[in-house]
């Protein structure tokens, strides 16, 4: 009797489980994945290590969650961890994180921050890194300082038959239209974030001066390192992922035009991970070792003391410590990612600003409300 008391909690043994599975954004080279794997074998050695396009790490986690085959512990955008806790796919990792090596107070505010929702940690940030203006200077003496500036220089490129942006991403057009918001004095979301307030006069300007900026982009994503475009928007992380695609023209990164946002890379698990004691083991080793893998990315380690990876980077420091999180509602991604750049698409194509304004807003009503950090 007595043995077979014993069977269930064998049967939950840590020889028994399954391996744990680990993905990590893809690296821009392959000698930086194989340091990795390497660290990773060296702690855990049946621990099984992918790597995914960073372009395509949320889409991908979000399909392996729904067909329940979430990795143990994964990188993921920090933007996205408010969506995923609600959702219930994340372990919430706050009573292990007092526990642990990974000390917070170490960490940058803003970062740590950014992993907290509904006073809940739900993910240890890595690294850090900003949005920013991109200028070709051999297209544009000066970089532009504010939207107005940037929508004349968008004019001028047009009469000489060069685009004003090359493709940029949903969410970066969005940045652009805050930007473009803040320099009418009006905002995405009222002081206490229980309404959206792009729905005004000041919205419908800045609508137009997107409208105005993007008549001519460029649809090819490499059209800036061709001359063929002026500016795109990018973090330096991938600046340095696509320098190969820039060779004849000197980039030039500067602030976003009064929007300093943080994009944080973070660690998390998965609530369905069948040993979760393992993982965190895993979760934590790997962040106490972020500056070395920061440094594999070529990026900065989401530590308070920021220092730059290479001289280039100096400028830009100062941005990154002053960088906020995005706000703190849940469902904010898919206002970003889908709402705004449908309303700038149909701006551009002759529907009046402040009807394209209050569909974006009535879309996102049904899915932003559900929560907020603390």
């Amino acid at each position: 009797m007595c043995l077979l008391c014993l069977l269930p909690a064998a049967g939950c043994s840590e020889k028994d489980t399954p391996a744990p599975r680990v993905w990590c954004i893809k690296p821009s080279s392959a000698a930086a994945e194989s340091e990795l794997k390497m660290m990773l074998r060296t702690f855990d050695a049946d621990a099984y290590l992918s790597f995914v396009p960073a372009n395509e790490l949320d889409s991908r986690l979000q399909n392996a969650m729904e067909r329940d085959e979430a990795p143990d512990v994964f990188m993921v955008f920090a933007d996205s961890l408010p969506d995923l806790a609600e959702e219930k796919k994340l372990a919430e990792i706050g009573d292990r994180l007092r526990l642990s090596k990974i000390k917070a107070d170490e960490l940058l505010d803003s970062a740590r921050r950014a992993c907290v929702y509904q006073g809940k940690s739900w993910a240890a940030p890595l690294f850090t890194d900003v949005y920013m203006l991109a200028t070709n200077r051999s297209l544009v003496s000066v970089a532009p300082q504010t939207v107005a500036q940037l929508k004349d220089s968008a004019k001028s490129l047009e009469e000489k038959g060069v685009s004003s942006f090359e493709k940029i991403s949903p969410q970066k057009q969005s940045l652009l239209f805050e930007a473009a918001l803040n320099e009418h004095g009006g905002k995405m979301l009222n002081s206490r974030m229980t309404r959206l307030e792009f729905v005004s006069p000041e919205g419908e300007a800045a609508l137009s001066d997107l409208t105005e900026i993007f008549k001519s982009v460029d649809e090819s994503a490499e059209a800036m390192g061709e001359d063929k475009a002026a500016y795109s928007v990018m973090t330096m992380l991938e600046r340095r992922a696509y320098a190969a695609k820039y060779p004849d023209a000197e980039i030039e990164l500067s602030p976003l035009l009064g929007v300093d946002r943080l994009q944080t890379v973070a660690l998390a698990m998965s609530e369905s991970c069948k040993n979760q004691t393992r993982a965190f083991k895993i979760l934590e080793f790997l962040q106490t070792e972020s500056d070395k893998i920061s440094a594999l990315y070529k990026c900065n380690s989401a530590q308070k003391e920021i220092k730059a990876v290479d001289s280039d980077d100096e400028a830009a420091i100062t941005s990154l410590s002053k960088a906020s999180p995005a706000p703190d509602l849940c469902g904010y991604e898919a206002l970003t990612l889908t709402y705004i750049p449908a309303a700038i698409e149909k701006a551009g194509k002759g529907v009046p600003a402040a009807d394209c304004l209050d569909e974006a807003a009535k879309a996102a009503s049904s899915c932003i409300w559900k929560g907020k950090r603390e």
